[in-house]
């Protein structure tokens, strides 16, 4: 089963970079995760669909390419970043190509708000359905991240560990069930 992920920051040292990494680590073996980056796409706009850069081809490629989606994204300002959104909006496009008919999908993240990503999280669940996106409901892992949460070499305190293991293999059961 190969699992694509996009980590929703571009901090290279980013609390959601730690947090996919610890997700990966947690992995059941019979599930290979790979980053879809999405720090090369350009912000898109709609004069793009009549000729589609190949950069954006090459990312709905590889979200193709997977069998399951998780998306880690951090919250700013009580919602998800643009790059989030951007990337949603490239795998709708052009009209009558879209990659998120069908994808199986995950929505995972930290932030050192009271609430972890919760707000974020809620935002995409009201609109990622309708564009036809199977979205996993539970269980939610939106990390309240702590100066204790992640130490210096990225890995994280038991707790944070242990809900990322039960996540990816909530996640891993989601997308073969739905297969």
């Amino acid at each position: 089963m190969k699992i694509g992920y996009i980590v929703g920051s571009f901090a290279q040292d980013s609390i959601n970079r730690k947090l996919a990494q610890v997700i990966v680590d947690q992995a059941p073996e019979h599930a290979e995760l790979v980053e879809i980056d999405i720090t090369v796409l350009p912000l898109y706009d709609r004069h793009m669909d009549d000729d589609f850069p190949q950069v954006l081809r090459e990312f709905k490629d590889q979200v193709a390419a997977v069998d399951g989606l998780l998306l880690v994204s951090p919250e700013h300002n009580q919602s998800f970043p643009a790059p989030v959104k951007n990337a949603i909006d490239v795998l709708t496009r052009p009209p009558k190509e879209g990659q998120l008919a069908g994808l199986k999908l995950g929505i995972a993240g930290a932030s050192p708000g009271r609430y972890g990503s919760i707000n974020g999280q809620s935002q995409l669940r009201q609109f990622l359905p309708p564009l036809g996106v199977k979205l996993m409901g539970t269980p939610l892992l939106a990390v309240h991240v702590t100066g204790e949460t992640f130490s210096d070499d990225g890995t994280a305190d038991e707790q944070t560990t242990t809900r990322a293991m039960a996540y990816i293999e909530a996640f891993t059961e989601f997308v073969a069930d739905h297969g």
